[in-house]
């Protein structure tokens, strides 16, 4: 399946060069004293048809120069390189000096570097950060810069001493891509329902997870919002990945309220890939496999939120530097996990509440009561049982609640908020919600993937959640539906009319369904909420 390309958007690392020593940052050294006089100033150059603007400054070190190093002074200097493109184009290295042995120039203590586990013995390291480039490119684009600086003064510099290959401990700590979706779907992605709530509620199950979910809606509901997944939850999210990540849905420093023409005016939505989030940093070797993980990611994220993604200007907003294009090579799609994670949990809760004995709901009652967390000795105390019971009652709700020895917790803030939520509607008759529960969400193990009703909620992306104080369920529809019958759109009558004709025919009683609150969707951001209608009663 065809899907938008994405467009990076920052990247930072290391680029190291061995093959030539240091004679790189000698040359580099020569380039700004002998051209420049120290500071080469605003430099003007043409590389493919793009005016970009240069500048070669320098800096001190902390690495103190050995004896040999002929530099009149206590430590070396370190050379920054910038340059600015088209519209936010930009690149800043910083070429420093490595070599075996390197010291603090006032304290004298060894300094780390890669260097430490490469067989060369000096080398030069260039720090890299960018905006708007691709990781090939911005490697390119340091050998093209140093020439043409290098020519302005005047000085010849080997076109292999920053244009050869590189080490292989060259690498990669910061790596987004990103596309720009059209405002009107922002909703899809951090509302209410979004999927980006959906991953909170439903990723971050696991004792110890760093899962956080950060918003700022300073200016605007989206302004800038993060799912922050370490290495173990992205994991979890998409099959086979191995690094952690950012999911982002972000506007501009200031927000556009009034010109819908302008790009700016919609959002980005961006996966970031970083060092701190999967404990090292990245092999530039494996910049393609980067962009990959990042390109699945996104498109994904995409696809579970409804946004769809074909290249389609109607849904992605081009910019000067992102363009509506179909991606020269397509992604893995994977089917949406927060369903699945959501049926799972519901399902687990079922059975493990149907056979609750008195201790049981105690525990969880207890549990409620105090926030979600407790000592195992507290919910003795607290509920009149000896430990050995309480040990017992765990271990019978193993799977709802989560005990490492020193505190007892429910597995998942979506559990804790079910089971609070059956506690204050029901007060506290546990049981007989759990089988309510099971009879409205259709839960039990005998229920068979292929029967009639779980075929229509295939067809209409429906399912039925949000069980209310009064017992009755919500039956939500995630296709956008009309009422009108002349519409394209599927028409809500006829389409609740096959729910019941669907639900009858498994021998369910009616009423169950005819009490039920309905929420379809009138539009990729709008709701309405109503009842079955009387007239699918017959």
């Amino acid at each position: 399946m065809t899907h938008v390309e994405t467009a990076p958007h920052e990247c930072e690392g290391n680029l190291i060069f061995t093959e030539h020593g240091l004679s790189p940052y000698w040359i580099i050294g020569k380039v700004l004293t002998a051209g420049f006089d120290g500071y080469s100033g605003d430099i003007e150059t043409e590389i493919d048809g793009e005016t970009w603007t240069v500048s070669l400054t320098y800096q001190q070190s902390g690495i103190a120069p050995r004896p040999e190093d002929d530099v009149g002074g206590d430590r070396l200097y370190e050379f920054r390189l910038g340059a600015y493109g088209n519209g936010e184009r930009k690149a800043n290295f910083l070429i420093q000096p490595r070599f075996v042995d390197m010291r603090h120039y006032e304290t004298d203590d060894e300094i780390s570097t890669p260097f430490d586990h490469i067989n060369e013995d000096e080398g030069v390291n260039v720090r890299f950060s960018s905006s708007n480039l691709e990781p090939d490119e911005l490697r390119r684009l340091l050998s093209l810069l140093v020439q043409d600086v290098a020519q302005e003064a005047d000085v010849h510099v080997n076109p292999e001493y920053f244009g050869g290959s590189v080490n292989e401990m060259s690498n990669i700590t910061t790596y987004e891509r990103y596309v720009r979706v059209n405002r009107n779907w922002s909703q899809k992605i951090v509302g209410r329902a979004g999927v980006m709530q959906r991953l909170m509620h439903l990723c971050a199950t696991e004792k110890g997870s760093k899962f956080e979910y950060r918003v700022d809606n300073e200016d605007i509901v989206g302004y800038n919002h993060r799912v922050i997944l370490p290495k173990r939850d992205a994991q979890r999210l998409i099959s086979g990945h191995r690094f952690g990540k950012q999911i982002k849905h972000y506007h501009p420093k200031h927000v556009r309220n009034n010109d819908e023409g302008d790009p700016l005016y919609h959002p980005k939505v961006g996966v970031l890939l970083k060092k701190s989030l999967t404990g090292h940093s990245f092999n530039w070797s494996e910049r393609d496999e980067l962009k990959r993980e990042i390109d699945e990611t996104l498109i994904n994220v995409l696809d579970w939120s409804e946004v769809p993604v074909r290249p389609d200007q109607t849904t992605f907003v081009p910019d000067k530097h992102f363009s509506v294009n179909e991606a020269e090579k397509s992604i893995q799609r994977q089917s949406d996990p927060t369903p699945e994670m959501e049926t799972n949990q519901e399902a687990l809760l079922v059975t493990v509440l149907r056979d609750l004995c008195d201790s049981d709901v105690e525990m969880l009652e207890s549990l409620v009561s105090d926030g979600g967390e407790r000592h195992p000795q507290a919910l003795a105390d607290q509920t009149g049982r000896g430990i050995s019971t309480v040990y017992r009652a765990l271990e019978r709700l193993q799977g709802i609640v989560r005990n490492d020895g020193a505190s007892v917790s429910f597995a998942s803030k979506k559990l804790e908020q079910e089971i609070s939520g059956i506690v204050e509607s029901t007060e506290h008759q546990i049981e007989n919600a759990a089988d309510r529960a099971a009879k409205i969400l259709n839960l039990e193990t005998r229920q068979a993937a292929s029967s009639a009703w779980q075929k229509w909620c295939e067809k209409y992306a429906a399912r039925i959640s949000e069980t209310g104080d009064d017992g009755h369920p919500t039956v939500r529809i995630d296709t956008v539906l009309s009422e009108l019958k002349s519409s394209s759109l599927p028409c809500v009558d006829e389409v609740l009319q096959e729910a019941l004709n669907a639900w009858r025919s498994e021998g369910r009683d009616p009423l169950d369904l005819l009490e039920a609150r309905v929420k379809w969707r009138t539009s990729p951001e709008s709701w309405q909420v109503g009842k079955v209608s009387v007239n699918t009663r017959r």
